[in-house]
């Protein structure tokens, strides 16, 4: 019997007993006979009460014998009451003590359907494993014996190939020594042939050097005779640069001098023209002025035409240096003499490439000097003595 069984068993079986021990402790004190001494007294004091009222003292025994008949019949009648108030409840519990035996029954009867039912699908599940199991057990012998039969070829292959591998050995083997003897032979007559090629070239080496010492000295005296040729031309070049920086600053000397007499003269006329302004001719000097402003006017157009010429020509002698990118600019400030040969360039804010800013510069040095400045007024002319010229390929349309 399981464990719940019995808990179940004990839990009905305890309250019954108890309730038929209490039933039968109540019949027996029922039946029980108590000292009559008591009842006496009782009945005697409401005896007395009554015969006070309506009965006569003759009358009393009889009256005491009756009331304790009376009493004598209540206790057998609650004693038989008690009796079988007792019975009903031993019924009661016996009625409840099969009925927890009927549930008990049912539910024994349905744990062991239920343990029935497990242990059929246990062993059906046992069964299926079993089958599992043989045929695994199975394939595992069949695997095993395919295993066996490849290890056999397996084997048999390598010894095949071992064999093979031990005959080309001994193929190689021979074939080596063969090839040893052959390059014994021919290390031999190399050897012989490498001798005589050696003394040859020891011979050739000897004649080259002889040629080499010779063509050096040849070599040594034509460089000292273009050296000595390259500084005298280079002498003659600076001398004629000197001549060159000579003559252009005379001649610029000779411009401003010029300029300042043409300055004088001009100031000399003002004078005179205001001098005629204050005798009454002041229409004459009216017109005088505007013929100035004319040409004032005339040496500015000059001046942005020979602007525009030197950037064009600038842009024609540019070559553009890797690494430059649309946007990049450079200012370079340019000294001119008058006749237009280029004094000096140099960058006046640069472009931040320093190959950018050089390019520039040699165009302007390649693209001098700029003859046309001799066809400018004196006024425009002296505008480009020194000045900043603006470079941008962009407006070039480079």
């Amino acid at each position: 019997m399981s464990q719940p069984e019995i808990e179940k068993r004990a839990g009905y079986g305890l309250p019954v007993v108890l309730a038929v021990g209490l039933h039968v402790v109540i019949l027996v004190l029922t039946l029980v006979s108590w000292p009559e001494s008591e009842p006496d007294q009782s009945s005697t004091t409401i005896v007395n009460a009554t015969l006070v009222s309506t009965e006569t003292t003759t009358n009393q025994p009889q009256q005491a014998k009756a009331s304790k008949a009376r009493d004598a019949a209540e206790e057998a009648d609650e004693r038989q009451s008690a009796k079988e108030e007792a019975s009903r409840e031993a019924e009661r519990a016996a009625e409840q003590q099969k009925s927890a035996a009927r549930e008990k029954a049912a539910e024994l009867k349905a744990e062991q359907a239920k343990a029935a039912e497990q242990e059929k699908a246990a062993q059906a599940k046992a069964a299926e494993q079993l089958k599992a199991e043989q045929k695994a057990a199975a394939e595992a012998a069949d695997k095993a014996k395919a295993d066996a039969a490849r290890r056999a070829e397996e084997a048999k292959a390598i010894a095949l190939e071992r064999k093979k591998a031990e005959a080309e050995k001994q193929a190689k083997a021979d074939a080596l020594k063969k090839a040893e003897a052959e390059k014994a032979a021919k290390a031999k007559a190399e050897a012989e042939k490498a001798a005589k090629e050696k003394a040859a070239e020891e011979a050739r080496k000897k004649a080259e050097a002889e040629k080499a010492a010779k063509a050096k000295a040849e070599a040594e005296k034509a460089a000292k005779a273009k050296a000595q040729a390259e500084k005298e031309k280079a002498a003659k070049a600076a001398a004629e640069k000197a001549a060159k920086e000579k003559a252009a600053k005379e001649k610029a000397a000779e411009e401003a001098r010029k300029k300042a007499a043409a300055e004088a003269a001009r100031q000399k006329a003002l004078a005179e023209k205001a001098a005629q302004a204050s005798a009454g001719s002041l229409d004459s000097l009216i017109d005088s002025e505007s013929d100035a402003i004319s040409g004032a006017k005339q040496a500015a157009q000059a001046a942005n035409g020979f602007e525009s010429l030197l950037k064009k020509y600038v842009g024609q002698n540019w070559n553009r240096p890797s690494g430059t990118v649309p946007g990049m600019t450079v200012t370079l400030r340019v000294s001119l003499l008058p006749t237009g040969e280029l004094v000096s360039a140099a960058v006046s804010k640069s472009s931040g490439n320093a190959a950018f800013d050089r390019s520039a510069i040699q165009a302007i040095q390649k693209a001098a000097p700029f003859t046309e400045m001799q066809d400018l007024p004196a006024s425009a002319k002296s505008q480009f003595r020194n000045f900043n010229l603006y470079f941008n390929p962009e407006d070039l349309g480079r």
